[in-house]
């Protein structure tokens, strides 16, 4: 057996398993639906996978596709059937909000068929765009000094962006470049001893890791701590996917030794999640080293974390506005099936014209606020960003249930969309693949065989489509993507390898190229 076909025969058969399993767990009606629409939802999307070739040429579109199907349904079930804990628990309305999620997920799906049949499979053609990609070395693979180089910008521009004002949004704009260090051992692996003394690399890396760590436990932001690991994680399931060879013993047995050692480690990194939370009202008031030891001290005392997550769960059973889903705070990262839950019954509430043309009007002003100001004032567009500075979950929530502005909670583009465009939401969301494919497909190459490879910066950045590639939790957002942060990224990895290029007197060697791959240097 492959290993591609071993991969998505496990979470096929574990997916099978669990729809009888949520049956034994809540016989309700309600749930045992809801557990098969989430069940048929993800085997079209495993099978889609395991019997195509998607994988190979339109690698990015994959990860968003399947990021799109574990975040929003098939992770919620298996997560919640391994907690024994029933699928529809705490939502509002779990049949509308799978059946709907679903139906969006179909749509992608269908666009990324309708996509691929218009590819040509052979080598692309260089247009404008990847010409000037190619040219700025956009596909081409960094050194090691090149790479630690990122890496620390990355990393210093998360303390930068932890602060208010426009200084700390551009600084955000360089987050992603802290997870270039997490690639040195695919890189090294790939393409052989001439990239670099390896051992020295991963010496390092455990050092910056650590480093990584404690930034995220500073500025009390708990993401920073995982994507660079989930990154590594993400490529690899990628490769495995991609992957023809046959599946041999001692790759079981590594994949059983690193189960075991993460199913080892959750329990206490769960726990320095609970921590962290705990110790978020202190954000801004301390300093970071105060912070690391108010976690820390949090972290010592397992009685204090039992009794918040107690409280906690019980606080969510009365509060207006409720996240509580999954119970453990590391999962919850990767399911956020509860956030769509939340904004389909806020929509529900919506039922008077005034509070659909409020949703609406506020949506147009934050896309206009996509522009820079002085742009804004130019086109005579009053908006002043200052009174939009609040999410749409925040403003869904407002309009239904009264619920202060201020969080920054999580909201629903389907949601959102339904509510300002009704029935024509889902063709706007069609288009909106087939463009978020396009700008996908540009930070890959391809090869004559018509196998597509991923660049550097897609390797970067692969949790963010993984995780929002296909979907937002606004409209707007999601024209922000397209419009600005795409293009933004393209200008930042650029702009950051030039001056790294100049820094090290970087001159590229010839390489292998990698199997996932990076292409030969030239």
């Amino acid at each position: 057996m492959s290993v591609k076909y071993a991969i998505l025969n496990a979470l096929m058969w574990a997916t099978m398993l669990a729809f009888p399993l949520q049956c034994v767990i809540d016989p309700s009606s309600e749930n045992i639906v809801a557990a098969a629409i989430v069940a048929l939802s993800g085997l079209s999307v495993l099978a889609y996978i395991k019997w195509g070739t998607v994988a190979d040429d339109q690698p990015l579109a994959t990860i968003a596709l399947l990021g799109f199907c574990v975040t929003s349904q098939l992770g919620a079930l298996l997560v919640q059937t391994g907690f024994w804990t029933p699928l529809r628990l705490s939502l509002y309305n779990p049949l509308y909000t799978f059946s709907h999620l679903a139906f969006y997920q179909a749509i992608a799906l269908v666009m990324l068929v309708v996509y691929r049949f218009f590819q040509v499979p052979g080598p692309q053609r260089v247009g404008v765009v990847r010409g000037l990609l190619s040219w700025a070395g956009s596909y081409r693979a960094p050194s090691s000094q090149v790479v630690w180089f990122m890496g620390l910008v990355g990393l210093a521009s998360f303390i930068a962006s932890a602060h208010e004002g426009v200084a700390a949004r551009i600084a955000g704009g360089f987050n992603f470049l802290a997870w270039g260090p997490f690639l040195l051992p695919i890189f090294a692996r790939e393409i052989g001893p001439s990239y670099g003394n390896a051992r020295r690399n991963n010496f390092f890396l455990a050092i910056y890791t650590m480093m990584v760590v404690f930034v995220g436990i500073g500025l009390n932001v708990r993401v920073i701590m995982f994507i660079g690991l989930v990154t590594v994680g993400l490529l690899y399931l990628l490769i495995g996917l991609r992957s023809r060879r046959e599946l041999h013993s001692d790759s079981l047995t590594r994949i059983g030794v690193v189960a075991l050692i993460l199913l080892a480690l959750s329990g206490p990194l769960s726990d320095l999640a609970t921590s962290m939370a705990i110790a978020r009202g202190a954000r801004g008031h301390v300093s970071p080293v105060e912070m690391i030891k108010k976690t820390f001290a949090v972290w010592r005392r397992p009685s204090l974390i039992a009794e918040y997550r107690r409280e906690t769960s019980a606080v969510a059973r009365f509060a207006a506005y409720d996240e509580h889903y999954v119970a453990n705070p590391i999962l919850a990262r990767f399911v956020e099936t509860k956030f769509h839950d939340n904004q389909f019954h806020f929509a529900s509430l919506l039922t008077t014209q005034a509070s659909k043309d409020q949703l609406r009007a506020v949506t147009i002003d934050a896309i206009w606020a996509i522009l820079p100001t002085p742009i804004l004032k130019t086109l005579g567009v009053a908006v002043d960003k200052a009174d939009i500075d609040f999410s749409i979950g925040d403003y869904m929530a407002y309009l239904s249930r009264g619920v202060t502005l201020g969080g920054r909670k999580t909201g629903s583009m389907f949601a959102q969309g339904e509510v300002i465009l009704g029935p024509l939401f889902p063709i706007v969301y069609a288009v909106s693949c087939l463009f978020l494919y396009a700008l996908m497909n540009l930070l890959t190459f391809r090869r004559p065989s018509g196998i597509a490879e991923l660049s550097p910066l897609a390797m970067m950045t692969l949790w963010s489509f993984f995780y929002r590639g296909i979907t937002s939790d606004a409209v707007n957002n999601s024209l922000v993507f397209i419009f600005r942060n795409f293009l933004q990224t393209i200008v930042v990895y650029t702009m950051i390898f030039c001056l790294a290029r100049l820094l090290f007197g970087f001159v590229f060697r010839q390489r292998t190229s990698m199997s996932l791959g990076l292409p030969q240097a030239t």
